[in-house]
């Protein structure tokens, strides 16, 4: 995975282990980050929760409601309106897609 990754306003510096949005730094948990940065790394495509679960925190088995939950925490750190998303969004019977910024 690229170790810095930029999208729009947002900057995921996986060297430092940070993220900052309109240069303003954002107080991640480390599940977080983990999750962002795979999404941000992956424009464009839906994921599950059971892949988010394996893939970024290398759990096969699992409570697929910690993504939901994660989901839910990034978005109130990344999206202007977080009951509105713009970036992180549901694909309604699949999982989540990061929507690259125009």
């Amino acid at each position: 995975m690229p170790l810095l990754l930029t999208d729009g306003d947002l900057v995921v510096d996986g060297a430092r282990h940070s993220v900052t949005r309109q240069g303003s730094p954002l107080a991640l948990t480390g599940r977080e980050f983990d999750l962002l940065q795979f999404l941000v790394a992956h424009p464009g495509t839906a994921f599950s929760r059971d892949d988010l679960l394996q893939q970024v925190w290398g759990w096969s088995i699992g409570d697929r409601s910690t993504v939901t939950v994660h989901v839910r925490r990034l978005r109130e750190k990344v999206e202007r309106d977080p009951t509105r998303p713009e970036r992180l969004l549901t694909v309604w019977g699949v999982g989540y897609r990061w929507e690259a910024s125009a």
